[in-house]
């Protein structure tokens, strides 16, 4: 072979061992640029996995707390049910940004900031959760407070209302005995049946047939304490057959006894002067009607009470 042939071959050799350098530098780069790509792949996968791994431990601390406050304070219902619709659809939202960010990783980083943000609001809720459970307690207490303090013045309030009828009670008793302390007295009371003679003149009977009238005298004793002035006093007289002498006419009627509330008849009323001082009180009683022979008695009356009595006979 001659010498211009073998440069040619040389040349040939030397061309087609820088051909296959290129092709092995270029394959080295592709495959060096495939690792890169491979690798920077599975750290993105390995991220997505990782937020994905947070994100439901973040979730699942949530849920955690909003069960814990349920069966704390049933009262939350409605708040804690809202505040699980709203971690659901944050969970959606960051689940959708970690897949999409496996391909971009500004999304991967908007994710991981949401999550950083859920766990704030996770902190964040806890502390208003925990202070109106102290505001609930508070008011708990205070309610209980209230009950107590409400109970003790209802025993109070009743004491005094015991005390206060107490009091009504022994005033009224008070007033009753300062009544009965002013109520007069009687003695001497006598009953004389008389007729009428010449001018004028009564005369004293002692046959029934014969009497025209009652005469009815007492002595009212002094009562410092009684009011002065014109007094009510009330006469009743019984016949024989234990029946009231009345005449409507001539101002009977009933009276109520004071201290047993029953009604009693009586034959007439008489307003006397009293003045604090002894004092002899008359009166007449006529009827259209006969007397009867018998017992009588005669009975006087001040305020509903008797503070007087006597007995009589016609023959």
């Amino acid at each position: 072979m001659s010498n211009s042939s073998n440069s040619k071959v040389h040349a040939l050799y030397i061309a087609l061992i820088l051909l296959l350098m290129v092709g092995l530098v270029l394959t080295n780069l592709k495959l060096k640029k495939s690792k890169e790509v491979i690798e920077v792949t599975k750290v993105d996968l390995d991220n997505s996995q990782d937020l994905y791994s947070q994100l439901e431990k973040e979730y699942q601390k949530a849920m955690d707390d909003l069960d814990l406050f349920r069966e704390e304070k049933s009262g939350l219902e409605t708040v804690l049910s809202e505040r699980e619709r709203e971690l659901e659809m944050k969970k959606k939202q960051i689940g959708e940004l970690i897949q999409s960010g496996r391909n971009n990783q500004a999304d991967l980083e908007k994710a991981r900031k949401m999550i950083r943000e859920l766990n704030q609001e996770r902190l964040t809720f806890q502390g208003k959760i925990d202070s109106l459970m102290l505001v609930a307690a508070t008011l708990t207490n205070e309610k209980e407070t209230l009950i107590v303090e409400k109970t003790e013045l209802s025993g109070e309030l009743e004491t005094v209302r015991t005390e206060k009828e107490q009091v009504k009670d022994e005033n009224q008793k008070l007033k009753s005995t300062v009544d009965k302390a002013k109520i007069l007295s009687t003695t001497n009371i006598q009953v004389t049946p008389v007729k009428g003679g010449k001018k004028g003149k009564e005369i004293e009977v002692k046959r029934a047939k014969d009497a025209e009238t009652l005469k009815v005298c007492f002595d009212l004793l002094p009562n410092r304490i009684a009011p002065s002035g014109e007094t009510e006093i009330v006469i009743r007289i019984v016949g024989p057959d234990g029946v009231t002498i009345q005449i409507d006419a001539l101002g009977s009627g009933t009276l109520t006894e004071a201290t047993t509330g029953n009604k009693i008849p009586y034959t007439y009323v008489i307003r006397p002067d009293y003045q604090n001082e002894s004092k002899t009180v008359c009166s007449l009683w006529s009827q259209s009607f006969s007397f009867v022979p018998g017992n009588y008695s005669v009975e006087v009356y001040q305020k509903g009470l008797l503070i007087g009595q006597s007995t009589f006979s016609l023959r």
